[in-house]
């Protein structure tokens, strides 16, 4: 595992999101909250990504997860399964995207 990225979910909330320049910048252009940011680091399913990084993305038992803690209102959060981030081997997001 890597760094601040995969840290438990409450001792994570106590830190800044570890995100660089680009991931922010990509982000707003993006549309993307900080808060499916936080889904995606606490939710996510991890895949190898090039460059010795992480993507991470919404799965199905990801999503669910996130779903139930939403309640009700997740029907409104649909679009967001398709955002991905890409992390750094140091914990870092890199930038946040949309799957194709």
């Amino acid at each position: 595992m890597i760094g601040p990225a995969t840290n438990k979910i409450a001792d994570r909330r106590a830190m800044p999101l570890p995100l660089t320049a680009h991931a922010v910048r990509r982000s707003r252009e993006r549309s993307i909250p900080e808060f499916i940011i936080e889904a995606l680091l606490d939710y996510g399913d991890r895949h190898p990504a090039p460059g010795n990084a992480e993507r991470i993305v919404f799965g199905r038992r990801g999503w669910a997860r996130f779903a139930k803690r939403l309640g009700r209102e997740a029907r409104h959060f649909e679009r967001y399964r398709r955002a991905y981030l890409i992390v750094s081997n140091d914990g870092y997001v890199i930038t946040a995207a949309w799957q194709d």
